[in-house]
């Protein structure tokens, strides 16, 4: 069988643990790289930076598809450390593409991030829409998702870039708001909200994000291709916390407003008000759609995560 040798970076976090198992399942000889350790069945570890070229160079030589998922993550990480998020999504991330361009893989399959659309009205968000990303994370996306359509251009590699929206599920980092919410149910905390809790955005289960990943590896019409990969329904803020204290109804936690800009908040300048995905595309291209209801995947979170 072609191509089936997938070499995945970052493979040890939320979304790559999920889709290692879907890989393996459907016949794919799995390489993991990550700088933290896991425990994954029927795929070969590394631990690891994907910048250390003398590591990865044999895995990309031995390799048919990278899918690279390794980033600096988090908005208020990354906003305060701007530096590292250039070094390591921009200027080492570009040299491992080189990397896999000059090992000759077939495709390279990019995680971006629907921080690519900053605060764009053009809503829902479409692959073809408006990119106006105001966040150095964002930024930094834009400028990978050109470099990786200049070197499909130069070389033909094939390319897929999955713009993954709030992706939450089990053992997702302390610091996102869905793990923070359920670890402060369970401790009967406050649920602390930024501004009005009107902000709106689109929860994706990580088991549907890995499934679109899956489907746009597997996806062979075209050599370059941008999807959206999120569930459509709008939530607001406010509504997250209601069904995170729905789902643990013996918590005796309450709902805090604290304004932008306040006690290490972010400025109202920096939020995103709506974030809404159009989804046809990947239902169109990959006959992929997210099924998981938020309801759903908070009640699996919390029955799987480690909180």
């Amino acid at each position: 069988m072609e191509h089936r040798r997938v070499f995945v970076t970052g493979g040890a976090g939320l979304v790559g643990r999920h889709l290692v198992p879907l890989l393996v399942a459907k016949g794919y000889q799995v390489t993991v790289l990550d700088q933290f350790p896991c425990k994954l069945d029927s795929v070969k570890f590394i631990q690891g930076d994907f910048s250390d070229t003398s590591l990865v160079t044999p895995i990309l030589n031995a390799s048919d598809i990278v899918v690279h998922l390794a980033a600096v993550i988090g908005v208020d990480n990354c906003r305060d450390n701007p530096e590292r998020v250039i070094e390591i999504n921009n200027t080492n991330t570009q040299k491992f593409f080189d990397a896999c361009v000059s090992a000759r893989v077939h495709k390279i399959v990019f995680s971006s991030s629907s921080e690519v659309y900053g605060d764009s009205k053009d809503v829902p968000f479409r692959e073809d829409g408006e990119l106006s990303p105001y966040s150095v994370y964002g930024k930094n996306k834009v400028l990978m998702e050109k470099y990786l359509q200049k070197l499909h251009q130069k070389s033909g590699v094939k390319v897929g870039i999955v713009r993954l929206f709030n992706v939450y599920g089990p053992g997702q980092r302390a610091t996102f708001v869905v793990p923070i919410f359920i670890k402060n149910c369970l401790t009967n905390k406050s649920l602390t909200i930024h501004g009005d809790g009107k902000q709106v955005r689109c929860f994706t289960y990580v088991e549907d994000a890995a499934h679109g990943i899956l489907a746009i590896c597997e996806y062979a019409k075209t050599g370059f291709e941008i999807v959206n990969i999120g569930r459509n329904y709008e939530y607001t803020m406010m509504d997250l916390a209601k069904t995170v204290m729905h789902a643990l109804p013996m918590s005796k936690s309450k709902v805090v407003f604290i304004p932008y800009g306040e006690n290490g908040v972010r400025s109202s300048s920096m939020e995103v008000m709506r974030r809404v995905p159009f989804t046809q595309k990947a239902k169109k291209l990959l006959h992929f759609e997210a099924t998981t209801s938020l309801e759903e995947g908070i009640n699996k979170t919390i029955k799987h995560g480690n909180l």
